[in-house]
């Protein structure tokens, strides 16, 4: 009888443990997958950009383990350019999906800085053999100043990017409206959540298929 107890017990153990290792490893899928990414190297695909990029779980939304995450939350475009050859360039990826802009003007830098910051990166990008793609930076909630330092950022892009023959994705056409940001894809004034992501990650994986990538 006792043989038996100890056999149900450790049988009820083993379960449990098995219980927490596949809901630990469902939790932490995403960070599983971009160590696993990190020890293989060589990523197809280099995400990179502010806490905006740095929160999506890019593997899972893009079903494809080839996808490193080398955003930088809380960081400006000045820290994407210092840190562009190390976080980007030096992996060799085939394309960049780049993304920024809102903490500097949260920050009030200058249009002309912001937009030099960029048209470096990309020309960098393009030098180094590896396709940019740019995400237009997403309006802010209800912030009337943001959202015209938004659109004079977008326009130059734009711009930009149909001069070079880069690809842009324009998330706000379908998550924002007049006001700005709206309250079905935030999470607070800034940031998206998931039904925004899944928006983001079904337009790059379509620039992804147009591109054969």
């Amino acid at each position: 009888m006792k043989k038996q107890r100890l056999l149900g017990f450790s049988l009820a153990l083993n379960a449990v443990l098995i219980a927490t290792f596949l809901i630990f490893g469902f939790i932490y899928r995403d960070k599983i997958a971009q160590r696993f990414v990190r020890m293989k190297g060589n990523p197809t695909i280099v995400m990179y950009g502010n806490s905006i990029t740095a929160q999506g779980k890019w593997v899972e939304l893009l079903g494809r383990t080839d996808v490193m995450n080398n955003a930088l939350p809380g960081q400006a475009t000045y820290h994407f350019l210092q840190l562009i050859r190390s976080h980007v360039i030096d992996l060799h990826p085939k394309v960049c999906f780049i993304k920024g802009g809102i903490n500097d003007i949260t920050v009030g830098v200058s249009q002309e800085k912001i937009q030099a910051n960029f048209r470096t990166m990309l020309e960098m990008l393009m030098q180094n053999g590896i396709t940019p793609v740019v995400t237009l930076t997403v309006y802010e909630q209800h912030d009337p100043s943001s959202k015209r330092e938004v659109d004079a950022l977008n326009a130059f892009l734009v711009s930009f990017c149909t001069q070079n023959h880069i690809t842009s994705i324009d998330l706000n056409q379908y998550i924002s409206d007049s006001t700005g940001l709206r309250a079905e894809y935030a999470v607070d004034k800034t940031h998206l959540n998931a039904k925004a992501y899944e928006i983001w990650a079904r337009e790059i994986s379509r620039v992804l298929k147009e591109k054969g990538i």
